[in-house]
Order: C-alpha cells, then structure tokens, then sequence
C-alpha cells in the first residue's frame, strides 16, 4: 500500500529540508573548515585582488587559475576579509550543499512516490551526503556544489514538470538554473550536454524541437548573465574570452596556443568503459587522493531497471517513461562528457546525488512495503561503510577563518613567486602598492616565451626598488626561476606566518642583468 503525504507543500518539503539541514550540518562539523589548495591559490586572491585594485599590476600570482571566473568568491572573500570566525564562513560555504541535497530528496519523492517514508528520506540523505564526491566537497570553495545545487533544481523542476506545463514553462527555466551555475562554473557544462539528451526524450518527438529551443534559451541566457561579464574582461585584457583555456582557438599571445586542460584522470580506450568498475576499489584514477565509491555503478543498474520497467508500462503511463528516459539520458550523457573531458570525481557531485536517491527510490519502490524501511537502511548503511572519501585538507574551526601576518617592506618593493605551491592567499595581504608577479609555476616558465612572461621579464628587468621572494618556509636552495632572472638571496628571510602555512619573504638582490628570453610585445590583445 503506498502512503503518499498530504497535498500540502509546506509537508512535502519538510523532511527533505530537514533531513538535508541536518545531515549537511553534521558533515561540516566532523570535517572542519577549508584549507584546500585552491583556496590557497585562487578562491581568495582573485576576488580580493579585484576589489583592492592590485588584480592588473600582478601577473599570474594563482598561476593557471588567476583567471577562474571570481563572481562565485567575491561573497567568500568578503566574509574572509571581515575576519568572521571559521565557522560562519564554512556556513555560507555549505549553503549549496544543502540546497542540492534538499532537491535531491525532493527528485526522490516525485520519481519514485512509492515507498515514501521519514525513513526513506533519511536513509538516502546518508547515502547522498556520505558521497566520496558530496562529503569531501561540502563547506568547500571548490564550487561543485553550486553547479550540483542548480542542476538539482533543474531535474527536481522538470520531474515536478510532466504533465501539468507546457515545453517553455518546464524547460526554460530548468535551461536557466543549469546555465547561470555552468556560468559559474564552467564545468558544470558537461550537465548542460546532458540536458540536452534528456530534452530530446523527453515527451513525444515532434514536441523534442520546442523542448530544445526552451532548454537553450534559458541555458544561454543563464551562462550569458553569470559568465558573460567576466568573458567580456577576458576578452578585453588577453583576446580570449575562456583565457587561457582553449587557447589553441583563440590564440591569445598571452598564453602557449594549446587548451591547458589537465588529462590526468581521463580514462582512455577500455578505462574510459570500465570507470562505473573502476569506482569500487580505491585508487588514485580519478583523484589526487584515493577513493572508491559503489554509487554510480549501483546507480546505472537502478536506473536502467527503472527505466526498463517504465517502458513495460509505456501504455498505462507515458509520463513515467519520459521522465524515466529523460532522468537516464541525462546521467549516461553526463557521464559520458565528464569521463571524455575530465575524468575528476568531484566533478561528478550532481550525479553522485542522482545515482544515490535512484538506489534507494528504486530498492524502496519495489520491496514489499513491511521490508522496505530495512531494506532503504541496510542499503544505505553497507554502501556509506564501502565508500573512501578523499581529504581535501581541513583545519579546526578558528576566529578568524584566515590570518596573515604580513612583515613591513618597503612601499617600492616587488614580490616574486616561483614555483607551484599555491600562496596567493598571501599576496592578497600584501600593501597596495607592492605587485606580485609570479616567474615560475604551472602557466609561467622563464623559457616560455608568451606576452605574459616577455611582461614578467620587463617588470623586473625595471624595477629599480627591493625585490623579495615569497615562499614557504623550507631552508631549500633559491629556485632555478629565481636564478634564470639574474637574481639572488641576500640577507635574511622575513617570517610571514599565516593559519595555513608557514611563509616568508627573503631579500633578493641583482647579481646580473636579467636576461631578455623573450622579446616584450605591446600590451593589448
């Protein structure tokens, strides 16, 4: 006998939001604050350097990633830049987390209506939370779940959709949600690829055409209102509106005319069909840290034996089979383009969410319904204890979130960096009126002859005042970087302690003209 709750919405949403609140909270407390390398690198530096107008005088201080899309950050900057306890920081951080875990509950309930109980939506909020990709990534500045917290949505919207909206009103909107976090985000766009495929088999076919105009108008304009803006800068400053991604399209002279795509992780030939497999024992394959999660080979196998059924009942209910189809396109095409462009597991947090709810919707909706609430919780319970979530790095909570102690230099002075390490964290402490410029790390070489560097070797060929060299404390030798350029160490190192890192700032001084490797371009795209 299936128990369906009341019509109200305030019922419907009650133990979803619960659930979430709770579950999200408690991941975040046994986890700690952020202290992960891109937050170190780029999450702060680049908002912060915006806003304090030193952005145009350094040069590439978060390496590769200077030139991430900030608008996401500015909220997390500024509540840095207030010295806000840890604690409220990580809060606003964990927002999106739980916004994508609520819809995912809610996706739960709309699919699969049988079986719904306080039970089930606790037992599969642990299963989704618990997620190698969900619970490292919570509290985080990596962003992946603001892309999940709107595609989330998006599927929630289309489910909730069938039947009672015309094309437009279902699918512009998901189109919009979808697009403005893949503007965000950019690679939130290999789940824009998947609705696509789940528009096209989505209701009848001569509708599919409408479906699709509805989904990309809302998907551009979406991307177009949080991308745009930061594009059209890009494309200002270094004629590449992605800069420096796809750079072997755009040909920036900024950056080498290749797409600087990291291929560590993309699976190739048989990998590439065996990842679902690969996910069951713990590996480096598709992370920096080890990890092995069930959930997306156990997710395919309910999907498809969801899907399956549906098709057997395609004359009683065709609305079951479009959603079916549809929620089943959009994570095999997901998934497609995630292994075929990254093959990073974090990436794949939304779909992690989907495969969790198809678990326990489809094990709760076909077990009789006395053994249903065991089933959902012996289920959750075996597929949390099988799972190993990689760390990102976390500290304690502390009042402030972040403290850098910057020592006195004087206001003609440069800073350097050179090597990979990610301390622009740091740099954004520094005065106004010191630029940092970054000589050697993963996108500045000294033999990499771009218009960047030609500028890099000019800065500080010129610069007539003190010259440091930030770094983490080490003892170590001055880098080649350093060297290349004519400089070297002179004197003592000044401590630059910080909550993350041990840093400081160690004279340098001109031992020889630096070389001209590459011949300064005029500025301009």
């Amino acid at each position: 006998m299936t128990h369906r709750f009341p019509a109200s919405a305030a019922r419907q949403w009650r133990a979803p939001l619960i659930t979430a609140l709770l579950l999200v909270l408690l991941a975040l407390r046994m986890q700690g604050q952020d202290a992960n390398w891109d937050l170190r690198n780029y999450h702060l530096y680049t908002p912060t350097a915006l806003l304090d107008g030193r952005f145009g005088d350094d040069i590439a201080a978060a390496q590769l990633q200077t030139w991430h899309n900030p608008t996401i950050d500015f909220p997390f900057a500024w509540l840095v830049r207030a010295e806000l306890p840890g604690w409220v920081v990580s809060l606003w951080l964990a927002l999106p987390a739980f916004l994508a875990v609520l819809f995912a509950l809610r996706l739960l309930d709309q699919l699969w209506p049988a079986g719904r109980s306080a039970t089930r939506t606790a037992s599969a909020g642990v299963m989704a939370v618990a997620g190698a990709a969900v619970m490292p990534s919570i509290g985080t500045t990596f962003n992946d779940a603001v892309v999940a917290a709107g595609m989330m949505a998006s599927l929630w919207w289309i489910a909730d959709s069938q039947g009672c909206r015309q094309p437009w009103a279902t699918w512009l909107p998901a189109g919009l949600m979808a697009g403005l976090c893949a503007g965000l985000k950019l690679t939130g766009a290999l789940y824009c690829v998947g609705f696509i495929a789940a528009a096209l088999v989505c209701g009848p076919m001569r509708a599919a055409p409408w479906r699709l105009l509805a989904l990309a108008a809302g998907g551009i304009a979406g991307a177009a209102l949080t991308a745009g803006p930061w594009a059209l800068h890009l494309w200002q400053e270094h004629g590449n509106p992605l800069f420096p991604y796809f750079n072997e399209w755009f040909q920036s002279p900024d950056a080498l005319p290749h797409g600087h795509k990291d291929e560590r992780f993309i699976p190739h030939g048989l990998d590439a069909l065996l990842v679902p497999f690969r996910l069951l024992t713990d590996s480096n394959r598709f992370s920096e840290g080890k990890l092995s999660d069930p959930r997306v080979l156990l997710g395919l196998a309910a999907l498809a034996a969801w899907w399956a059924s549906a098709w057997r009942s395609r004359t009683q209910d065709a609305n079951a089979l479009a959603v079916a189809s549809a929620t089943l396109m959009f994570v095999l095409v997901s998934l497609g383009v995630w292994i075929k462009l990254y093959g990073i597991y974090r990436y794949l947090f939304a779909l992690e969410l989907v495969c969790s709810i198809a678990i326990i919707g489809v094990v709760s909706s076909w077990v009789r319904a006395r053994h249903a609430q065991a089933a959902v919780i012996i289920l959750a319970v075996l597929v949390v204890i099988s799972t190993n979530r990689p760390g990102w790095g976390r500290t304690r909570f502390s009042s402030p979130m972040l403290t850098v102690h910057t020592p006195a230099i004087p206001a003609d002075s440069l800073v350097v960096l050179a090597d990979d390490n990610p301390m622009a964290y740091a740099v954004a402490y520094l005065p106004r009126t010191v630029p940092a410029i970054s000589i050697q790390n993963n996108f500045m070489t000294p033999e990499r002859c771009t218009r960047l560097q030609a500028i890099a070797e000019q800065r500080v060929r010129q610069h007539a005042g003190p010259i440091f060299l930030l770094r983490k404390v080490s003892g170590s030798p001055m880098p080649e970087a350093v060297l290349a350029y004519g400089l070297a160490a002179e004197g003592t190192c000044l401590p630059m302690p910080t909550s993350l890192d041990a840093l400081e700032l160690c004279p340098l001084v001109r031992r020889m003209p630096t070389p001209t490797v590459c011949a300064a371009t005029p500025a301009g795209p």
